[in-house]
């Protein structure tokens, strides 16, 4: 923060366009799953403990549709083991990424019905991961306060 800048005058950015979660932004929910493939990423669920963000596949990808979820690194994510490189503290992990199930019960059904939610409204099937909902992505200890970890599938 600026010298010149009393901390009451910063304006607060909104918990529509924060990622990740916000734990002091209180809770804004969308649970706005399109009705047809969207064009742009778009935010459908939000809370203070995670974002779920679906989104066109980039173009050279055989799939149609991507959904992740984004959420604050913490002892319940500690261990968890990503799919692509990123950069997180030095810890000992395992070398297959962890899939959904590896998430506190409540985060995994919110993230399961999501899902759900999504293949049968877009008439779309689940490409990646092979089984199951949704697997690790990244993880970004050093990004942000807490630390980000993101799970992610893939639509065709």
């Amino acid at each position: 923060m600026s010298a010149h800048t009393d901390g009451q005058s910063v304006s607060e950015t909104s918990a529509e366009h924060t990622s990740p979660p916000v734990p002091s932004v209180s809770t804004t929910v969308h649970n706005d799953v399109p009705t047809s493939l969207p064009r742009t990423e778009m935010t459908i669920y939000r809370d203070t403990e995670i974002v779920i963000r679906i989104r066109p596949s980039e173009p050279a990808m055989d799939d149609d549709l991507c959904l992740t979820m984004y959420m604050h690194a913490g002892s319940e994510t500690a261990t968890l083991t990503p799919a692509e490189t990123s950069y997180w503290d030095d810890t000992e992990f395992d070398d297959s990424p962890n899939t959904v199930k590896a998430l506190p019960e409540s985060l995994y059904d919110r993230y399961v019905e999501t899902v759900e939610t999504v293949t049968d409204r877009l008439d779309v099937e689940i490409a990646e991961p092979v089984s199951g909902y949704g697997r690790c992505h990244r993880r970004h200890d050093t990004l942000g306060k807490h630390g980000v970890v993101s799970f992610r599938t893939r639509f065709a």
